[in-house]
């Protein structure tokens, strides 16, 4: 089970690193125009010695920017240092691509496969959307694939409704974890994958030991 920390001030102390992870807000990559603003962060975050830490790369896009190739390289070059500077023990880039912006986000995660350490594991999330009858996340150069089952605006009652009538996503890749919300009901799904879970306010122990009680 892993905790999505955000950029807020989190004391994560008291998980056992045996049964939980870390997956960290590291930074906000912005596209506007031409340019790419990095935002790294700037929260302090604690977790126990041997935590395995994901460092999370959040990449939004303004509307009326088409993505460049220049911008292509530049995320990946600001990826590259904030792996070096921080050690990761993985990588997960956090992206809500529109259609029209998935051929340079296959692009972008090809770059950073090639450009990150091969031993890096390599997750993404994704739209809840995109794992039900949409294949465009087959063949990514990816080690993982996160469904966000939450905060899912107007698709959620249509993806609930699938999920409920299926009982799960469609397709191996989505079918290894799945990212859910601490204030959401979560959609019932086979057991036996990995769970993130997101909190809209700083983790308490109480928060913690509520999801054991629900993934023991």
């Amino acid at each position: 089970m892993f905790l999505w920390a955000w950029e807020r001030p989190e004391r994560l102390d008291f998980i056992d690193p045996a049964r939980e992870g870390v997956a960290f807000h590291a930074v906000t990559l912005q596209l506007s125009g031409e340019g790419v603003q990095a935002y790294r962060r700037r929260q302090p975050l604690v977790v126990p010695p041997g935590t395995y830490r994901l460092a999370v790369m959040r990449i939004e896009v303004a509307r009326g920017t088409a993505p460049s190739e220049a911008q292509r390289a530049r995320l990946v070059k600001l990826i590259s240092d904030q792996v070096q500077q921080q050690a990761p023990d993985a990588v997960q880039v956090d992206y809500d691509a529109r259609a029209s912006e998935r051929p340079f986000y296959r692009a972008l995660l090809q770059d950073l496969r090639a450009a990150l350490p091969a031993t890096l594991r390599l997750s993404m999330t994704a739209l809840a959307s995109w794992c039900l009858d949409d294949g465009w996340l087959d063949g990514l150069p990816v080690d993982e694939v996160v469904p966000m089952v939450f905060r899912m605006g107007v698709d959620s009652q249509q993806v609930r409704a699938e999920l409920a009538r299926r009982g799960d996503f469609n397709g191996a890749r989505c079918r290894e974890s799945v990212g859910f919300v601490v204030d959401e009901p979560q959609p019932s799904l086979p057991s036996g994958r990995r769970r993130y879970w997101f909190n809209p306010r700083s983790w308490t122990a109480q928060d913690l030991q509520q999801l054991r009680e629900k993934s023991p």
